[in-house]
């Protein structure tokens, strides 16, 4: 400790000046890399913003392979980098399908199929065939979680071209911050999976902060090392595996009760359905994505032989009644609960009651009414895997009603107040045991398993 002292050797003025001193080192240490002007705010696996080391880039992106060896070689191998080709002086080549004269490509083409395209001057020029890194980086060592960089060039400015920005715009992905905000879940624990900031990195950083929706590099690698460059350069060996990295869960479990259903057997993939393709008009070659992957039937059921072209009426008809029996069956679970709970609640405040009784009984409906909402949030109401989600279903309403008869012969009648009365009638003998219960009338399962061989049956032309 240093004591304050008329000492020549040790004045207050030595003192004051011995604190400054250390302050002063302080404040150096702390300031020192941003005086230096080299900020270094490490981002995560796709990249690290930073300074640029020198005035410009440059023009040719072979310059970023001395840093960025990695990135630079997924990018060479991608569309953006081998989709345009110069077939001589007068002529290119856009992907496999397109070979257009050099004067309409440099006025109607260039500006999304090159880099370092410019108009200033009214006559548009450009450093290179192909998307490269000074075409998305544009100029700085930025990486841009917003999406807005791809509505550069992936947004219609004529129906000859890919409808992917807008239609993303329109998706649960681009309203995903807002619907999980406006929620009533756990928000700090979703942001991993809604948030594209969360996503890449896997972490679940504070909802209230400045994120990005799930947006384009969220699904998207352009250069990283998620992917083997494959097609849409996406996080994942293919489309359906990138969906379940989010879609599981308790609460959204759709990959898990998608697999092992009928479509996941025939071969379906997720985007086969909510991702059905979109095709340039008169053009029967060049399709792309729906990017709001809401599932259309008339139009996913027939989009091509090997799903229900030429049957997408009867196919229509099946997932409609598929989903309205679902509907039926989850209705009447919902309202038997609901009844029977409002009775549990009111015999639990009654002097006397059996409370150990009460905690048993209604731990096993909770546990029902779980399996049940399990489907339900899978929200394909019932259509992801028809005989699994019919099975679980019934195995959950048969636990709820053999609870109920458990709980009626456990507590004598006249201690319970009952608010109204569900009377379930079997319109097939039940098996030894269920004499008294019913899950859903014989009629409606016959329907529904007839719908459902009719499903696996003509699946496939």
């Amino acid at each position: 400790m240093v004591y304050y002292t008329d000492s020549p050797r040790m004045s207050k003025r030595m003192v004051s000046g011995y604190y400054l001193f250390l302050c002063l080192i302080g404040f150096a240490v702390l300031l020192g890399p941003t005086g230096a002007g080299i900020p270094i705010t490490i981002v995560g696996t796709d990249g690290r913003e930073h300074e640029l080391a020198l005035p410009t880039y440059g023009t040719d992106p072979s310059d970023c392979q001395t840093c960025h060896a990695d990135e630079y070689g997924n990018w060479s191998l991608s569309e953006h980098a081998t989709h345009m080709k110069k077939v001589n002086s007068t002529h290119v080549q856009i992907g496999a399908y397109l070979n257009i004269s050099q004067a309409y490509f440099n006025s109607s083409c260039a500006q999304c199929h090159t880099s370092g395209w410019d108009n200033s001057t009214g006559t548009p020029t450009y450093d290179s065939l192909g998307v490269n890194c000074f075409a998305c980086h544009n100029s700085t060592g930025y990486v841009d979680y917003s999406g807005e960089v791809c509505s550069n060039c992936h947004r219609p400015s004529g129906e000859e071209h890919p409808h992917q920005y807008v239609p993303w715009q329109n998706s649960a992905h681009a309203n995903s911050l807002t619907d999980l905000r406006a929620s009533a879940y756990a928000q700090s624990f979703c942001m991993h999976c809604m948030s594209t900031e969360g996503f890449i990195h896997q972490d679940n950083p504070d909802p209230s902060g400045d994120y990005n929706p799930v947006s384009c590099p969220a699904c998207h690698s352009v250069h990283g090392n998620w992917t083997d460059v494959g097609p849409g350069m996406i996080r994942a060996v293919n489309a359906t595996q990138l969906c379940a990295l989010c879609h599981v869960g308790s609460h959204h479990d759709t990959y898990n009760i998608w697999y092992g259903g009928p479509h996941h057997l025939a071969g379906v993939e997720c985007i086969d359905c909510h991702g059905y393709d979109l095709a340039i008009p008169g053009d029967n070659t060049t399709y792309f994505l729906n990017h709001t992957f809401v599932v259309k039937p008339d139009l996913a059921c027939g989009q091509a032989e090997e799903c229900h072209q030429g049957m997408e009426e009867w196919a229509v008809n099946q997932l409609e009644s598929i989903q309205n029996t679902f509907d039926a069956l989850v209705e009447e679970f919902e309202a038997t609960y609901n009844d029977f709970e409002a009775e549990l609640l009111a015999y639990n405040a009654t002097d006397g009651a059996d409370h150990e009784l009460v905690a048993e009984v209604y731990a096993n409906i909770t546990e029902a009414a779980d399996a049940v909402d399990l489907q339900v949030n899978d929200r394909s109401h019932g259509f992801h895997d028809p005989l699994n989600m019919y099975a679980d279903v019934t195995a959950a309403y048969t636990k709820l009603l053999d609870t109920i008869a458990y709980f009626h012969a456990n507590v004598p009648a006249e201690t319970v107040t009952v608010t109204e009365t569900v009377t379930v009638t079997p319109t097939t003998p039940l098996p030894a045991g269920y004499d008294t219960l019913t899950l859903a009338g014989g009629a409606v399962g016959g329907i529904f398993i007839g719908l459902i061989l009719g499903l696996l049956v003509g699946r496939r032309r």
